[in-house]
């Protein structure tokens, strides 16, 4: 299955050669997903029902993510990467959260969905730019914000994981959301002051939620998985750089344990 984000990623760079500005080109390219999304948005209007295909919906949603991240993977240029992202948001942003709010729980569906959100929110070769007008940066960061959210209440319900899956359970999936949240506060598309200027709480749940993924991480545990590691140092070290009024608002003995961690390393 993994394969899938590798062929999808060839086949945009194929597109790219001629692609240029031909919107309708991109369009008959992404057809066949979109008929997928549209497929998988029918199917889920069946959750609860006995006629529910939930297996076989899993597989489908799994392949399309995977597809999803080549198409964005392969998309450097900011022409090419702005057909995508206008193809995607908002028209199919809510099928992502609503298969995320019902399969968090299984890492086989929610990593390759972690993996197509950080694929999208890094800003490389500085394709995501947007007008100084346009919305646009501010909504996705509030995307990735329910993201975190969603993904990290469930993380932190569970209990009692054996040694042996606790890393492909939750570790793995927290390591993907840090680095997620890293690349959405680092690419310098999002006026983060505009959050607490209108009272919007989407910058203070996610880094909330940070705080709380860490805190109910064992010491020794985020010491020993090095992804998970250099997951969640290059995110305080982002915090720190340009949030660090979030930073001394903490309680005193969370500022402690970010300390203890930082002089344990």
């Amino acid at each position: 299955m993994r394969y899938r984000t590798t062929f999808y990623s060839a086949l945009s760079r194929l597109l790219m050669i001629e692609l240029g500005e031909d919107e309708d080109r991109f369009e008959r390219f992404m057809m066949p997903l979109a008929d997928t999304f549209e497929r998988v948005a029918s199917q889920l209007a069946a959750v609860g029902s006995p006629v529910f295909p939930e297996e076989e919906l899993k597989i489908t949603f799994i392949g399309l993510c995977r597809d999803l991240q080549g198409v964005a993977y392969a998309f450097v240029g900011k022409t090419s990467f702005m057909m995508f992202f206008d193809w995607l948001y908002p028209r199919h942003m809510e099928v992502l959260h609503r298969c995320l709010t019902l399969w968090c729980h299984l890492p086989s569906v929610s990593t390759p969905l972690l993996k197509l959100m950080a694929e999208i929110v890094q800003n490389k070769q500085q394709r995501l730019q947007f007008d100084v007008s346009s919305p646009n940066g501010i909504l996705l960061f509030r995307e990735v914000s329910k993201v975190v959210v969603t993904y990290g209440s469930q993380m932190l319900s569970l209990q009692d994981m054996l040694p042996s899956e606790v890393y492909s359970v939750k570790y793995k999936g927290v390591a993907v959301t840090f680095q997620m949240l890293k690349y959405a506060l680092s690419g310098n598309y999002v006026n983060f002051g505009v959050f607490r200027l209108y009272g919007d709480e989407a910058l203070d749940n996610a880094l909330n939620m940070f705080v709380k993924l860490v805190l109910s991480i064992p010491q020794s545990d985020l010491m020993h998985y090095p992804k998970l590691c250099q997951a969640y140092f290059s995110l305080l070290e982002i915090i720190a750089q340009d949030h660090m009024n979030f930073l001394s608002g903490l309680e005193p003995q969370v500022c402690s344990e970010v300390l203890c961690l930082c002089c344990f390393v």
